[in-house]
């Protein structure tokens, strides 16, 4: 009888999960708006070991990719984490409005 406890909870346990919202954050929305963009990365983490962010930098080219010749802004960001029972996945997304034109420059 307990190893039908043992078992129920080991199941129990390898299936638990729970997501969490940690940050919302948005740019100017432009006042002409074009075509939507959105880009997404994500990192599995296992016993909470990590050792670097790196997967977050290819956030930026995957949605200038989607404008060329144009400015993304309006952009807006979610960082979602989902707990699993020995791990957790993390899901950064990215949406935008690409707007053709002039693009700025930096002095």
């Amino acid at each position: 009888m307990i190893k039908v406890y043992f078992k129920i909870i080991f199941i129990l346990g390898c299936t638990y999960s729970c997501a969490s919202l940690e940050s919302v954050s948005i740019t100017e929305m432009p006042r002409k708006r074009g075509m939507e963009v959105s880009a997404q990365v994500d990192k599995f983490i296992f016993l909470g070991l990590n050792f670097n962010n790196d997967y977050i930098d290819s956030l930026t080219p995957k949605l200038a990719s989607q404008c060329s010749g144009g400015k993304v802004s309006g952009i807006l960001t979610k960082h979602e984490s989902y707990f699993y029972f020995l791990a957790h996945k993390v899901i950064v997304t990215a949406r935008g409005v690409c707007t053709k034109g002039k693009r700025s420059r930096k002095s």
